[in-house]
């Protein structure tokens, strides 16, 4: 077995930190990609059935002032593409938490 040194693994290392970076990337733009045809594909269906936000169980104050809260606070993104509105109830995200604590900031997840 060949040994390798200490630069000659960190290297690689490096080299297969940003291959990830990479994929997570193609990965959430991906998933934004087909998210979109899914969102404008259920909006040709409402559309052509005349079907109401409240068919839908999107009406009612609360969540009127949930989506107008959620639509008001900083956006975060996550590595897998997946979003978290600052200032809304509840916990952070495990992926944000763990994020900080590895010594990221929320300029580094901003969406």
């Amino acid at each position: 077995m060949a040994t390798h040194s200490i630069a000659d693994i960190e290297a690689q290392i490096k080299a297969h930190a940003e291959q990830i970076e990479q994929l997570k990337a193609a990965a959430a733009k991906q998933r934004a990609d087909e998210i979109g045809a899914v969102v404008q594909d259920a909006r040709a269906k409402i559309a052509e059935y005349g079907i109401s936000a409240k068919e839908l169980g999107l009406g009612g104050k609360e969540t009127t002032r949930r989506a107008a809260a959620v639509a008001t606070g900083p956006r975060y993104r996550g590595p897998d593409g997946e979003i978290w509105v600052g200032g809304t109830r509840g916990r952070k995200p495990r992926w944000l938490t763990e994020g900080l604590a590895a010594g990221k900031t929320l300029a580094d997840f901003a969406a």
